[in-house]
């Protein structure tokens, strides 16, 4: 990872964990992360690196308490410019290197390859066709923007006129409704595509 700007998150920490992406915009994404911290450091140190700046912890017990983080590396912005893919949190950076999940059309994980490829050439890449297992568009939504979407469906969000609002959403499925937003837009590019191909 030398060179990547990754390396830097590595010398405060043993391991990040990227559970959740809080908001996503044009200059960053702000995450919730699970830190292992080295001994001697804390979530401040996280401010040290180039891409990140540490913004708050939040309750929790424990050395993995979970910290909000603003975080602008290139890999993380790119991830926000492909509208036909998702980037799937749980993933980490640990000395092993990163692991990330991303789920979307053929074309849109290709551009995003050669974007990380860039940055920091993969050690194994592990495709799978889901859509031909499950079959239908389901294989493409990730299983938290499945459920966000089942949910939207059967509380009537998608009605005319809703029957549900975002923000009533967003508590009932305990998640922030910057969250329930990026995965409902998400899911629907996705399924937009989809349906276009399918013609």
């Amino acid at each position: 990872m030398d060179g990547t700007g990754f390396e830097e998150l590595l010398i405060p920490c043993t391991k990040l964990e990227v559970v959740a992406h809080l908001a996503v915009t044009e200059k960053g994404v702000r995450q919730l992360m699970r830190c292992e911290y080295r001994e001697g450091f804390g979530p401040e140190d996280l401010s040290n690196s180039q891409y990140l700046t540490f913004e708050e912890t939040l309750r929790g017990d424990g050395e993995e308490t979970p910290v909000v983080v603003f975080n602008t590396h290139p890999l993380a912005i790119g991830g926000v410019d492909f509208e036909d893919i998702a980037v799937l949190p749980p993933y980490t950076i640990s000395d092993d290197g990163i692991s990330i999940t991303i789920r979307g059309v053929a074309s849109g994980i290709k551009n995003f390859l050669d974007l990380a490829r860039k940055i920091n050439p993969p050690d194994n890449i592990k495709v799978i066709k889901e859509i031909e297992e499950i079959g239908g568009p389901k294989g493409l939504l990730g299983e938290r923007q499945w459920e966000v979407v089942q949910a939207a469906v059967q509380w009537g969000y998608y009605d005319n006129p809703k029957k549900i609002s975002m923000r009533k959403m967003a508590e009932q499925l305990d998640m922030a409704r910057s969250t329930l937003g990026e995965h409902l837009n998400n899911a629907e590019a996705v399924l937009m595509r989809w349906l276009v191909n399918q013609d």
